[in-house]
């Protein structure tokens, strides 16, 4: 299908009026929630990053640079919620199994397809306990921070997310990570609709179509929570 155009309705067209709300925002009761920024979705030789140099290599370039900069501003948001002493929580995506069995038949499927077509270089997928596994050096956790690894799309699905945040007494997730319209999305709305209040920092994820990216960030704060730059985040906490 060749690429389409989607019009929004434009912010004034939008019935705000009767579907805006307000959140009551505690710093106190606020954790910071870094999305699967793994070494097989950042680095050049990554499986999924070297799935896109081999696919279209314009594509890997653009999303490369847009992923240097969502590791920055990452390591900012993890610089001042620890400086402050507040909750960073990590998610690891990937196969748990070795054979990938543990995946939904749609994930094994995108797998087999990446290889297919990297004539069997890399996938789209890491393994838990592979280097592409890893989270970032860059962004490495800390001793007494959560690493909670998950094998679907939101961090709520498949891990013990919900528990931890409740027993934490934490109310609101700031989330930050890759990728926008996929894991970072679903785990958002996934916490807003358990009751959590919720800020996406839009310009601290990404995602392989920058188009994407945008109608994510702009349901998400049409209905579901807010979002900030990374600026206005540590404006806030400050």
């Amino acid at each position: 299908m060749p690429g389409k155009i989607i019009r929004f309705l434009d912010d004034e067209q939008w019935p705000s009026s009767c579907l805006s709300f307000d959140l009551a925002l505690d710093q106190e009761k606020t954790a910071l929630c870094v999305i699967d920024m793994q070494n097989y979705c950042i680095a050049p030789s990554g499986a999924l990053v070297h799935s896109l140099k081999v696919h279209d290599p314009e594509l890997f370039d653009k999303y490369r640079k847009r992923v240097e900069k969502v590791v920055d501003k990452t390591g900012a948001l993890l610089s001042e919620f620890r400086r402050l002493g507040r909750r960073v929580i990590f998610t690891r995506h990937g196969n748990l199994l070795p054979d990938g069995s543990d995946l939904a038949e749609r994930r094994r499927s995108r797998e087999q397809a990446a290889l297919n077509a990297s004539r069997g270089q890399s996938g789209h997928l890491a393994t838990a306990g592979t280097a592409d596994h890893q989270i970032d050096t860059r962004l490495e956790p800390r001793p007494g921070e959560f690493v909670l690894d998950k094998n679907t799309s939101s961090a709520f699905h498949s891990t013990g997310l919900d528990l931890h945040l409740r027993n934490m007494k934490i109310e609101t997730l700031v989330i930050a990570g890759i990728a926008s319209d996929m894991c970072v999305f679903t785990t958002a709305l996934d916490a807003a609709d358990r009751g959590f209040h919720v800020i996406i920092v839009d310009d601290a994820c990404t995602t392989i179509d920058p188009g994407s990216h945008e109608a994510a960030m702009l349901m998400f704060r049409r209905v579901w929570g807010i979002t900030m730059s990374t600026g206005e985040v540590l404006s806030w906490l400050s």
